[in-house]
């Protein structure tokens, strides 16, 4: 018999047991759910489920409560894979049944590998998302304490591909890609960095120079502060044809199109 679980996080909850669809509509059970997947193999205690559940206005007693939602949750996977401890409950299945984990353990990968076999992983890694982590889930506690982490991750996977797919070449490519998440994400310089990497390196040189523009008045206008160091420095590059900016002489043009996130499912959080 398949004894598989596989549980989506990044994105809209998603459940698949033995192979088939589960549905867990209820809003508690997937708080439940969710806090539990997030720690495969490791208690969460009762006393931190009530408080996703409730908030920090929880009222005593609330163990029977956190047993009455688990009791409901676990009828609804079909499988017995959460146990009760002395402190709270514990999900019974390996890491790589919940995404988050998975492209975790990909992005480790990542770091220890170089060239084509980086990118890949890489890229392998953000198809794990679907969407926001932890979109749809309904507990502001358990939202704020690991959302920002993990989409913090996500901006850091999509640019360190984007540095390597720039240093193949593929800058043309990415203009559009980088159009969409400095526009999602209009005060994140590194993102205006690289899309004024790849305008020059596609001959735009003025485009280029219209995004510093752009993104300084933004900082200036709702921050109050001037480009960092590092803007700045794309900013002269840019300005004075220094050939650290210039197109990789070697690169080739790989035909396999630039992966398109769905990056307007993943920016709702701001840093």
């Amino acid at each position: 018999m398949d004894d598989s679980l596989e549980i989506s996080l990044l994105g809209p909850v998603r459940v698949v047991a033995r192979g088939h669809p589960v549905t867990v509509a209820a809003p508690r059970r997937q708080v439940i759910l969710a806090a539990l997947a997030l720690a495969p193999g490791r208690t969460v205690s009762t006393t931190a489920l009530a408080r996703y559940l409730w908030g920090d206005d929880a009222l005593s007693p609330t163990r029977r409560a956190v047993s009455t939602v688990v009791t409901r949750l676990r009828h609804d996977l079909s499988m017995d894979v959460i146990r009760g401890t002395a402190g709270g409950y514990v999900l019974t299945v390996p890491a790589e049944a919940v995404d988050v984990h998975r492209f975790r353990t990909l992005l480790r990968a990542a770091r220890s590998a170089e060239g084509a076999a980086e990118l890949d992983l890489l890229e392998r890694a953000l198809a794990c998302w679907h969407g926001d982590p932890l979109q749809d889930v309904g507990s502001e506690a358990l939202v704020a304490e690991h959302a920002p982490g993990l989409s913090e991750e996500w901006y850091a996977a999509t640019e360190r591909r984007l540095d390597l797919l720039l240093a193949a070449g593929r800058h043309a490519d990415l203009v559009p890609l980088l159009r969409d998440l400095t526009a999602q994400q209009p005060l994140r310089e590194s993102l205006w960095c690289r899309l004024m990497v790849a305008l020059y390196r596609s001959g735009r040189q003025a485009e280029a120079l219209e995004a510093y523009r752009c993104v300084r008045d933004l900082l200036v206008e709702q921050l109050g502060i001037v480009p960092g160091p590092e803007l700045a420095a794309a900013h002269r590059a840019v300005l004075t044809h220094d050939p650290a900016v210039a197109a990789p002489a070697t690169a080739t043009r790989r035909r396999r199109p630039a992966v398109r996130p769905r990056v307007r499912r993943l920016v709702r959080l701001r840093f």
